[in-house]
């Protein structure tokens, strides 16, 4: 950040000598006197008297004035021409073309290079995509063999023997530390910057494509007091130390690492819960960071498109936030989604796209953990699926304020962990399922703003935990039953 303030403000003091040495400024421009026959009598200086005195010089009048701009330009190049060899990575990387010289890029052979990488990455995205530089993945690449001075170290250091590359120092408690993975993981965060800045970069680029830093480091921290970290509210990627046992928000700041020089890292989290100007989908191989614990993307409006279905892959994944984000971004959820055995919470909210869905069928696994899926004002469409019911650890369901349509399902009754269940403001139709008196847990049930019609069953006066229980503004036609004498909670 530092450094980028100095090369900034070198820039600002070159773009002043510009302006200084070229104006057009008619208080600037002195006429060059001509004599009768045409010739330059050189140039005039006023003493303040009001008369003009011709100064003759041996130099032409606008000799000094070339001078400098030439010196202004020479200046120009002393700076920017280190600066551009540096780096400021970002910029470089995005004026990428698709053809890798030895001349532009770092030294050590960028075509062998390559070839090298297109190898290994070939496990997650086709060649085809990795040769076409016009792509989110030719960009990445490209960058990755030409630019990052991390990735270009470890491509270059092969072992002739066995072929792998160098271990990271520590690397990831789960992907370990082999080279490769490395590699992976920079070009995926690669692949993402360039596939949500197609049409407009970043508000702020958060270190992202810096060829020295680690990539924990590809974050800023900004202080917004809405993060469950308090003060130390990291945006973009930063990585916890992998320590035994569990720790407080307190202890955060001490458990964080910008790289692996000292310790092992447990897992990376993705926080983007600010306006960035993200534009674009997320590309699939974002569902390769398998390292990655949570991800949260916030009031972005030009994110687009759905989740990849890679994600399958992001087997540490705990937590998903997706909140305010903008119309075009949506679409069927990922079955695979609702397989991953460490999820435990799901937040997709107030969202602008209007064709979020849920599958339709999804094989959950024995082991699925989710505690919470909340999907409220999204717009999410379709009749609510069976298969929910098949979430054992589900604590809360909320589905309201959506287009959800047609009957509750009777076996919604059978998630048996749910103490909140809101499923209010939708279009359901159909009479409430009497087998909803079987959430022997549950201590808010709100089913208004439906068209839910008949009688409230009886069997809801067997909840005993009960304490809000709303079914207004739908169509039903009973009065209030007897057992609801039962429900002392309420």
């Amino acid at each position: 950040g530092g450094a980028r303030g100095v090369r900034r403000s070198t820039r600002e003091r070159v773009q002043r000598l510009i302006d200084n040495a070229i104006t057009l400024d008619d208080s600037a421009v002195t006429p060059i006197p001509m004599d009768e026959e045409g010739n330059n009598n050189g140039s005039r200086r006023s003493d303040g008297s009001g008369d003009d005195e011709v100064v003759k010089s041996g130099n032409p009048p606008w000799f000094l004035p070339l001078v400098v701009v030439v010196l202004a330009a020479c200046v120009i190049l002393a700076i920017a021409l280190p600066l551009s060899l540096r780096g400021e990575s970002v910029n470089a990387a995005q004026d990428m073309s698709s053809t890798l010289t030895d001349d532009v890029c770092l030294p050590g052979g960028v075509e062998a290079r390559f070839e090298l990488a297109k190898s290994i990455l070939s496990n997650i995205t086709s060649p085809d995509l990795l040769e076409d530089g016009s792509t989110p993945q030719g960009k990445a690449i490209r960058w990755i063999v030409c630019n990052d001075s991390i990735s270009v170290q470890l491509l270059g250091n092969q072992d002739s023997s066995t072929g792998s590359l160098p271990k990271q120092k520590h690397g990831f408690r789960f992907s370990g530390d082999a080279g490769e993975v490395q590699l992976n993981r920079r070009y995926i965060l690669a692949a993402f910057f360039y596939s949500t800045s197609q049409v407009s970069p970043w508000t702020d680029t958060l270190n992202f494509l810096s060829p020295d830093l680690h990539e924990c480091n590809w974050y800023r921290n900004y202080s917004r007091h809405n993060f469950p970290f308090g003060e130390f509210d990291p945006v973009g990627v930063f990585c916890m130390k992998d320590v035994p046992g569990n720790f407080s928000a307190a202890d955060v700041p001490d458990e964080f690492l910008s790289n692996d020089e000292d310790y092992p890292l447990r897992y990376l989290e993705f926080n983007f819960r600010m306006d960035n100007n993200l534009n674009g989908p997320l590309p699939p191989e974002f569902g390769y960071l398998i390292d990655c614990k949570s991800i949260g993307f916030e009031n972005n409006i030009g994110l687009a498109g759905q989740l990849p279905q890679t994600m399958e892959n992001m087997i540490l994944l705990y937590s998903m936030t997706l909140i305010l984000n903008g119309p075009k971004f949506g679409g069927e959820l990922p079955e695979s989604l609702f397989r991953l055995a460490n999820l435990k919470n799901i937040h997709i909210q107030d969202n602008l796209g209007e064709d979020w869905s849920l599958p339709s069928n999804v094989q959950v696994g024995d082991d699925a953990k989710l505690e919470r899926l909340l999907l409220t004002r999204n717009g999410f469409a379709g009749t609510i699926p069976s298969w929910l019911a098949q979430l054992n650890e589900l604590q809360t369901l909320d589905l309201s304020m959506n287009n959800f349509q047609g009957a509750i399902p009777s076996v919604i009754g059978d998630l048996s962990s749910v103490k909140y269940l809101n499923l209010m403001g939708n279009n359901l139709t159909e009479t409430i399922p009497s087998s909803l008196g079987k959430l022997v847990g549950i201590e808010a049930l709100i089913l208004g703003n439906n068209k839910l019609q008949g009688e409230v069953p009886a069997s809801i006066g067997n909840l005993r935990t009960l304490q809000l229980l709303d079914v207004g503004s739908n169509e039903l036609t009973s009065t209030i039953p007897s057992s609801f004498a039962n429900l002392e909670s309420l």
